[in-house]
Formats: C-alpha cells, structure tokens, sequence
C-alpha cells in the first residue's frame, strides 16, 4: 500500500516539475519578448 502511494506521489512530483518547467520557460519568453 505505502509502495503504491510513494509510486504515485512521484509520478505526481515528476509531472508538477514538468509544468512548472514549462511555465517558467514561457514567462522567461514572454520577459525576453518585453525586454526589447
């Protein structure tokens, strides 16, 4: 039971970075767009 939680709770982990990672990227584009 605590296996399949841990699994799961990572599998959540790796995809919040994902999306964090591409909400980042975006407002770094969106940022070097104003910029110029």
């Amino acid at each position: 039971m605590s296996k399949e939680v841990l699994e799961i709770s990572v599998l959540v982990d790796e995809k919040f970075d994902m999306s964090f990672n591409l909400v980042e990227g975006v407002f770094g584009f969106i940022l070097r767009v104003f910029d110029k």
